[in-house]
């Protein structure tokens, strides 16, 4: 890691800690307006209002089943609902805002951010021009174990967006309120988690590893109720909302859930639509696709991975407090990725003859080869090792063997 991505790194850390506390001193309080929010930090109040000029589109309207009822239930025989976002309590605050996403990606002057309406659109408030908020049906595993639909529980597809260099890209408000399918949730985020998912996602792309983006952070003084550790102390936090972009915020469960539940014409319905439009070299007329997918998906997948755990690596670290096993630890990644292309494999075996599903498998075998071979280039590379020595090889498996923190040993070698 470069001396710029250690302190990157060092500040993310820093402002993750300084948020929790912001959010322990604000739960303490006997009221949420009993506390003055400091904004000096952030952006000045908005000026002007008038419309914003982002044009969103659909094509998912057209080309996948919607369902149209806005009510907590199992949905059937549906890839998106239609679902409303719901605005967050005023006064709100833009917290944060990504001048490289706004200019390079939707084309925006930075000017926008004056402007009232531009608050209000990325907030949940008002829709941008051609919207229809969509929420997506998904299922997947938690913990290794099937947990059936989970879905877009508090996010809302805004539509899709096509930039002046040809570029699409999925707008999607994350927080912004109950959609069929938040269960038992309240459809909101907090600063926390939103700071987390704004930060992050810039750092790993200036960081040069392929990844979501966040156009802006939108802050409320609206009461949210959270368990952070999950130990029974319900603490009171802001309410906040990110709006962030994707190629695509198609998973694994997209396809997953519709196998699980025998809806085997809806789901080659969403892949077919999923290769057209984002794997476009692949030929929709090939017989061979969905293995031709599979292989691409897999090769991806392990390119993806070896190239954040090259970034910064720590064998031990657990991200999520509810992990008790580390079963999401960062040194266990790469399994994890295997384990979630077994079960893109079983999603799409009613799809594949028996010689298809030969073929797929063994490709399956290939992703620990084509994970380590990626992961030592990288690896390599960070160590300035030239060439393809037998040596090299051997000093990389030492050096894994080492239970210490790669952030801080790469920044050391470049001090």
């Amino acid at each position: 890691m470069t001396k710029h991505g250690f302190t990157l790194f060092l500040f993310l850390s820093a402002v993750a800690i300084a948020t929790f506390r912001d959010e322990q001193e604000f739960c303490e309080n006997e009221s949420c307006n009993e506390r003055e929010f400091d904004k000096s930090h952030f952006y000045s109040d908005v000026k002007h209002c008038g419309e914003i000029p982002l044009a969103l589109s659909h094509k998912l309207l057209d080309a996948l089943p919607l369902d149209d009822g806005n009510v907590i239930r199992t949905v059937k025989r549906s890839v998106f609902s239609e679902s409303q976002p719901s605005p967050l309590k005023e006064p709100l605050t833009l917290a944060a805002v990504s001048q490289d996403v706004l200019r390079n990606i939707l084309d925006l002057n930075e000017s926008v951010i004056q402007n009232e309406e531009f608050v209000r659109c990325v907030s949940g408030g008002k829709l941008f021009p051609g919207s229809v908020p969509l929420a997506h049906r998904y299922g997947g595993h938690q913990f290794g174990y099937w947990a059936g639909q989970l879905g877009d529980g508090r996010a809302h597809l805004l539509g899709e967006y096509t930039n002046r260099k040809g570029e699409r890209w999925e707008v999607q408000l994350k927080g912004s309120g109950k959609t069929p399918y938040s269960r038992s949730g309240d459809g909101r985020a907090v600063i926390r988690s939103s700071v987390r998912e704004f930060l992050c996602s810039e750092a790993m792309h200036f960081l040069g590893v392929p990844t979501s983006r966040a156009l802006s952070l939108v802050v409320s003084e609206e009461p949210v109720w959270r368990d952070p550790f999950y130990n029974g102390s319900v603490i009171k936090e802001r309410g906040a909302v990110v709006l962030r972009l994707a190629k695509s915020w198609f998973r694994i469960g997209s396809l997953e859930i519709l196998t699980r539940t025998g809806e085997l014409d809806v789901l080659r319905t969403l892949l077919d639509f999923v290769i057209k439009e984002h794997f476009k070299s692949i030929a929709t007329n090939d017989p061979d696709k969905y293995v031709v997918f599979f292989s691409r998906v897999l090769n991806e997948t392990a390119h993806l991975i070896a190239h954040w755990m090259s970034v910064g690596f720590a064998h031990d670290f657990v991200p999520n407090t509810s992990d008790d096993e580390g079963r999401y630890s960062i040194g266990a990644q790469a399994n994890v990725g295997l384990f979630n292309l077994q079960k893109l494999l079983e999603a799409l075996k009613p799809l594949l003859t028996s010689d298809q599903l030969s073929q797929s498998q063994q490709i399956l075998r290939e992703y620990p080869q084509i994970y380590h071979q990626r992961f030592h280039e990288l690896f390599k590379a960070k160590l300035g090792f030239l060439g393809n020595e037998e040596k090299d090889s051997y000093v990389i498996a030492f050096l894994l063997k080492v239970n210490i923190s790669w952030i801080v040993f790469f920044s050391l070698i470049v001090l």
